[in-house]
């Protein structure tokens, strides 16, 4: 007698295996992420290095820049860089000086190697964003205010410029009355639209996901305190409801960015007595969040996360206060990414196809295909993007290739990942549950 379906219910799964076999013990062994190491100092000592902003540049060193404030009304822009992945940082370089204060700042490397830095600046009159641009990253040519319809009198600043496939850019600013959206064609001008997308909102920070879809983060004053929303978008013109994202009343600076397998990850920084520690959240559609991870446990404030994900996992950088407010450093760490393919271990003993999961996203239930050898033994688990057992380990004694139906109505919304293995295969596939 051979089974080819076994539905999962209720979270407590009995497996359903031939009468030819016997139950044979399975140890399944999780890989649980942690950081990779203890951050490590980019700037430091007395001068009150605080705003910070990383990349990876073409020639591969690590390339932050970052505002040295002393008294928070002279900010200076300084420029460091890594050639071992971080593990040390070469001494600062002065690239932006002034009397005047310079802050919030963004930038990043343009086709062609070109570095583009944009700035906000009270040289005139009050803030506005500023852009200035370089060959070496150490050597900055000034180029003056950025155009984008305000009169020199209205204030606007903290800008987060990202650049899109066809090489047009897309700015995220704080501006009158909340949180600002403008697009700047390749090889145009920048639009003077105006665009608000978060009212009352600040530290907008925007980012395009390779599907097309548009993000953008902020926090603003509710009746409880600050929190961090986020909207999408498809067009930067129509936004989805705010979506709110932290429930502390003291949530502040988010940040965020698409990680290597697809997700979208949140950081912000939240007070939670005695101090602000950084956070953070990931979501597979941007709707369905998984639970907030503590990043940082001290008892002194870390603040303005900044960070982008490679193949080595996530690099991030942040202010962490010495002394607050007037001893700030600029910290680095490289993090283990939490994606659901990196939370448990998998040795593949064969070369094989991976196994097909319809429908996917799923709702009620999910067909499996597995191409196995004839009389192997499946063992069959599902976990969550954290790594637990949502169904323990199942065995399934199979003979031909078939497929398999499996119960998914007992699981909430949100990602998953299936393990199907035996002594002579190994296989995964994420999938994700809708309502």
């Amino acid at each position: 007698m051979l089974y080819n379906t076994i539905v999962l219910k209720n979270r407590k799964c009995a497996y359903i295996r031939s009468p030819f076999m016997n139950y044979i013990p399975f140890l399944l062994l999780l890989m649980i992420v942690s950081a990779s190491a203890d951050p490590v100092v980019v700037s430091g000592g007395t001068p009150n290095d605080y705003e910070s902003w990383i990349i990876r540049a073409n020639d591969s060193r690590l390339m932050v820049i970052f505002c040295r404030n002393p008294n928070w009304q002279s900010g200076d822009l300084y420029v460091i860089f890594s050639t071992d992945d971080g593990i040390s940082w070469e001494s600062p370089t002065a690239i932006i000086e002034s009397p005047q204060d310079q802050a919030t700042l963004t930038f990043l490397q343009l086709p062609g190697d070109t570095f583009r830095l944009w700035y906000a600046s009270n040289e005139n009159i009050t803030y506005g964003v500023y852009t200035a641009h370089s060959l070496d990253g150490i050597y900055w040519n000034r180029d003056g205010p950025v155009n984008l319809g305000w009169q020199v009198y209205d204030m606007h600043y903290d800008p987060t410029v990202i650049i899109e496939p066809d090489s047009s850019l897309t700015m995220s600013y704080r501006g009158p009355g909340g949180a600002y959206i403008a697009h700047k064609p390749h090889g145009g001008s920048w639009d003077t639209l105006r665009t608000l997308v978060g009212a009352s909102g600040y530290r907008p920070r925007v980012m395009k996901h390779s599907d097309g879809t548009y993000l953008y983060a902020y926090h603003r004053n509710t009746i409880t305190g600050y929190e961090v929303f986020i909207r999408t978008s498809l067009d930067r013109v129509n936004w989805t409801a705010e979506l709110r994202m932290t429930f502390e009343g003291n949530s502040h600076d988010p940040f965020t960015n698409e990680t290597t397998d697809g997700a979208y990850m949140l950081y912000y920084a939240t007070h939670l007595p005695p101090a602000y520690n950084l956070y953070r959240r990931f979501s597979y559609d941007a709707i369905n969040w998984e639970p907030e991870e503590q990043i940082t446990f001290d008892l002194t404030n870390n603040t303005q996360p900044h960070f982008f994900a490679g193949s080595e996992g996530i690099y991030l950088v942040w202010a962490h206060a010495v002394l607050f407010p007037d001893d700030h450093d600029v910290y680095f760490e490289r993090f283990n990414y939490p994606g659901i393919e990196e939370t448990v271990e998998f040795t593949l003993k064969t070369k094989a196809e991976a196994i097909h999961i319809s429908p996917n996203p799923c709702s009620r239930e999910i067909r499996v295909t597995i191409p196995v050898p004839k009389k192997d033994i499946l063992n069959i688990a599902i976990y969550d993007v954290q790594g637990r057992t949502i169904s323990k380990p199942q065995y399934l004694y199979y003979y031909f290739d078939n497929v398999l139906t499996i119960g998914t109505d007992h699981l909430p919304t949100g990602v998953y990942l299936m393990r199907v293995n035996s002594k002579n295969v190994d296989y995964y596939k994420r999938f994700t549950v809708v309502r």
